[in-house]
């Protein structure tokens, strides 16, 4: 984010009246802004890894597709598989055959 002319030379004069008045703090600064020279400018800034990258792509990626796939998987009605066959057994009543029982909304 970029400071405004007027903001940046109101940043400008604070930092000439705190070199003029406090010169410790002034070479206490300097002498930090020399251990990180490539910092210089970019205080604030994050620095991200490729590996921070990659997780973040695999996390976002996992978090698009499994609930696509859950509601592929899940919307299904269950007519098929051993649960559907042990719902349908429950269902009938005794001495009627099996596979004319059949569940709510499942189709032959």
């Amino acid at each position: 984010m970029n400071l405004s002319r007027r903001e940046a030379r109101v940043l400008a004069e604070i930092e000439r009246t705190l070199r003029r008045q406090d010169r410790a703090f002034a070479s206490s600064i300097d002498a930090l802004n020399a251990v990180r020279p490539e910092r210089a400018g970019r205080r604030f800034a994050c620095r991200v890894s490729r590996r921070e990258l990659a997780y973040l792509a695999l996390a976002t990626l996992t978090l698009a597709v499994i609930p696509p796939v859950l509601i592929v998987t899940l919307s299904g009605p269950p007519c098929s598989g051993p649960a559907a066959v042990s719902a349908a057994r429950a269902a009938t009543a005794p001495g009627t055959p099996d596979q004319d029982q059949r569940l709510p909304g499942c189709t032959p």
